[in-house]
């Protein structure tokens, strides 16, 4: 239980960082500050990494059982995609009436037709954050592969390992053709490929976990504390050092500090501050459309801002965190309202 309770927690702290991360894109930071807050944005692979654990962790979604690809499918369009249409129709109309965005019909057919994630012209419409979305659902197209091979492997941790190989694979091939900056080669769901096999691995594990690595997980909670400085040091050194071939590469100890510190604020939570931990859980409830909805919010709270002559500083932007939560946990309703009138019409 306290497993899928950190999944929960996870979601939350990852959405977070990247709404502070994308309002903190906006100020005027020194050179080094705007490399800092990159870790913020490194939540993005660890929601790949749960995607894959929660996938693999239930059995539904399972094309080898009960209604095949097609319901996995489904499933998918209904969770996933409706919603996506919905937050994408409301930035057009936010684009149209009040110019907060650039893009038009063009934009919102590319992403609700789902040719986005083949469009550097497209794939960063409607505030960039978008791209996102179509990563994942290349990962859904691809993992009723993904799991018959993953079967017929019959080793978990080559499958993690082959994973890892096309990773690679692929990040120098972005890296050789020049290609670090292009945002469809660079957020391709092969770049993550391997952190949603380890979700995978992680989540078959999770059915058979053991007592002494409950014990592991409960009584040496604190060892999560020097991982995460370790590798967030590496990942920001490659940034700062190693330019393009930084961004590129450094997945892995991004992905390993990231989680190693949402293991360790969890824990913190868990036995010295149960408000942070209720907080993040709160927030992880409705972490997608928080996701989906927070580059409006930012648009619009910037837009006022500058009607009100007032610049956009630390100080100013801390309203819009909390309006930024308001919105995504307005819009969870509304997209379970959305969702549910294609769920009664059984498309």
């Amino acid at each position: 239980m306290n497993r899928i309770e950190y999944i929960d927690f996870a979601k939350g702290y990852a959405i977070f960082t990247i709404v502070c991360y994308h309002a903190l894109q906006r100020l005027e930071l020194s050179a080094l500050l705007q490399k800092a807050i990159v870790f913020g944005g490194t939540g993005v692979h660890l929601f790949f990494l749960l995607s894959g654990f929660g996938l693999a962790l239930s059995s539904k979604p399972s094309p080898s059982g009960r209604g095949g690809v097609g319901l996995f499918y489904k499933r998918r369009l209904v969770k996933v995609w409706l919603p996506y249409v919905l937050a994408l129709t409301i930035s057009l109309l936010a684009a149209i009436i009040f110019g907060l965005f650039p893009d038009r019909f063009d934009a919102w057919l590319a992403g609700a037709g789902l040719y986005q994630m083949f469009s550097e012209r497209h794939i960063e419409s409607f505030g960039g954050h978008f791209w996102f979305i179509s990563a994942i659902i290349q990962f859904y197209l691809a993992f009723p592969f993904l799991l018959w091979l993953k079967k017929n492997l019959k080793n978990d941790w080559f499958f993690s390992l082959s994973a890892l190989a096309v990773s690679v694979a692929w990040w120098l091939t972005v890296y050789f053709l020049g290609k670090g900056d292009a945002r469809v080669w660079n957020s391709f769901f092969l770049q993550f490929l391997w952190e949603f096999a380890l979700g995978m691995v992680l989540g078959d594990g999770a059915r058979r976990t053991v007592r002494g690595t409950r014990h592991f997980w409960n009584h040496a909670w604190w060892i999560y504390l020097p991982i995460a400085l370790i590798f967030s040091g590496i990942m920001i050194l490659m940034i700062l050092k190693m330019g393009d071939a930084g961004r590129v590469f450094n997945d892995i100890p991004a992905l390993i500090g990231y989680a190693a510190f949402s293991v360790f604020f969890f824990q913190i939570g868990d036995k010295f501050l149960p408000l942070l931990k209720r907080f993040f859980l709160w927030v992880g409830s409705f972490s997608y459309s928080l996701y989906l909805v927070h580059i409006l919010v930012l648009e619009i709270y910037l837009r006022l801002l500058h009607l009100m002559g007032v610049s956009a500083n630390w100080l100013s932007l801390l309203p819009f965190l909390a309006l930024a939560l308001l919105a995504g946990r307005a819009f969870e309703p509304l997209s379970v309202w959305w969702t549910g009138i294609f769920e009664r019409k059984k498309i």
